[in-house]
């Protein structure tokens, strides 16, 4: 493919990426907003987040299979399509129930896109050094998006409301459809079945863990309701285990963690969806709840953290991994991440803002020195027909991990005692942060 076309195509992959980054974080900020416009509960709101995180993570595995058997390029395509389109529909919801039913939709489209925008990278470039430097570009659009999201977000709320910030993803996703239909061929295509039986149950697990959290937050933990929620959400999680060793083709493919590195690489992208998107929900609170910002004062005090993710990624990353390799930036990258959470265990409250403004900075610039890690060590260890596939897995990872943090800490901090509640919030990010650089450490250990 010509230099010029493929330059075209990537744009638009990396514009539809930046779309569905920035809706993750840009909602985040309107918490407040939709729960008093709507005149609805923290859980609702917890739903209209869930909502489309859910389906992009529980879909994710069946859209990377998808993508190899239809076509990368189709899929990128229709799912920009319809994420689009639903954020239309969000904005123009009269009701949070209207809202979460649009939200799954645009987490129906966000999971036919994302899988194709880093599989299509392997498609586009056939250099290994290009594709590097693709990589790179495509893990930096999320951290740019994440960037720009909490602060453009909250400036939009003040002015014009919280609708405006689902209105701005409508001229990216048609600026995104029109370059990738012009820059991108179709991709060569791989004969894979749905795995019907494996995406039934792994919604099933997902949707069941997911509610049993957010209802224990109110109902509490013991209730029977919490308890039967979550003890349907294991035994689906086992229903699927069962699935995906019996079926023909199973869409986790057997055999895909028999490698140490995805292995390691996969359960990072967990940890680090849940610390970056954790902290990005509790501090949006906590600013606007304990120090009583406006969405858009929070928003900028939250620059550190989002601002953070770009310096990681375009700055820091790549000089670290040339001189030590891809383990030991994964390994650091979540070190730093457990100095950045202590800060803010240690000074949030009726401290400065300067204290916590360095504890979000440490968790924002350790975040994408993880996830350009984990991306590095996870894509060359897969053959050419399961890129897809591995994209979704990884995708699947951190989606997953960033619905339990929304769903964990969203229960915990789920009363009128915030400020009490905090602590333990952050304690349970400071508990995530030492389980990942427990598994961060296996990737340095040598090869059996």
């Amino acid at each position: 493919m010509a230099a010029p076309a493929r330059t075209v195509g990537f744009t638009g992959i990396c514009l539809g990426y930046f779309a569905i980054i920035l809706d993750g974080s840009v909602l985040n900020i309107a918490v407040p907003a939709l729960r008093d416009d709507l005149k609805t509960s923290l859980a609702s709101v917890q739903w209209v987040i869930n909502a489309y995180t859910l389906c992009l993570a529980a879909l994710l595995l069946t859209a990377g299979a998808l993508g190899d058997r239809w076509g990368l390029r189709r899929c990128f395509l229709w799912g920009t399509t319809i994420f689009t389109a639903a954020s239309l529909a969000c904005s123009l919801a009269p009701s949070v129930h209207v809202l979460i039913a649009a939200r799954v939709v645009q987490g129906v489209g966000a999971a036919a896109l994302l899988p194709a925008t880093l599989a299509l990278i392997r498609t586009l470039f056939s250099d290994d050094g290009e594709r590097a430097r693709a990589t790179a570009v495509w893990v930096s659009t999320g951290a740019i998006s994440t960037a720009v999201g909490p602060m453009v977000g909250g400036l939009l709320i003040d002015a014009f409301g919280w609708r405006s910030i689902f209105l701005i993803n409508l001229p990216i996703g048609v600026a995104a459809i029109l370059l990738a239909r012009a820059g991108i061929t179709e991709a060569p295509r791989h004969e894979r079945k749905v795995d019907h039986a494996g995406q039934l149950t792994a919604v099933a697990a997902l949707g069941l863990i997911t509610a049993g959290v957010i209802v224990s937050g109110s109902a509490g933990w013991s209730s029977p309701l919490s308890l039967g929620l979550l003890a349907g959400g294991v035994v689906s999680a086992v229903a699927f285990w069962l699935v995906e060793h019996r079926v023909a083709q199973p869409m986790l493919p057997r055999g895909f963690f028999s490698v140490r590195v995805r292995s390691v690489a996969v359960a990072s992208a967990a940890f680090m969806g849940f610390l970056f998107y954790g902290t990005l929900f509790v501090m949006s609170l906590y600013f606007q709840q304990v120090r009583g910002w406006s969405a858009g004062e929070a928003g900028i005090a939250l620059l550190p953290l989002t601002v953070g993710s770009t310096i990681g990624s375009l700055v820091i990353y790549r000089p670290l991994s040339r001189r030590f390799g891809n383990p030991v930036a994964l390994l650091t990258g979540f070190a730093c991440c457990a100095c950045g959470v202590s800060v803010l265990l240690i000074f949030t409250g009726a401290t400065a803002y300067a204290p916590v403004a360095a504890g979000l900075l440490l968790v924002g610039v350790s975040s994408t020195i993880a996830f350009s890690a984990l991306t590095s060590l996870l894509v060359p260890s897969v053959p050419v027909h399961q890129s897809g596939v591995a994209s979704g897995v990884q995708n699947t990872s951190r989606q997953s991990g960033a619905l339990m943090a929304v769903s964990v800490l969203g229960a915990i901090l789920n009363t009128a005692a915030f400020t009490a509640r905090l602590p333990i919030a952050l304690s349970v990010l400071a508990a995530v942060v030492v389980l990942a650089l427990v598994s961060a450490g296996f990737a340095t250990r040598p090869a059996p």
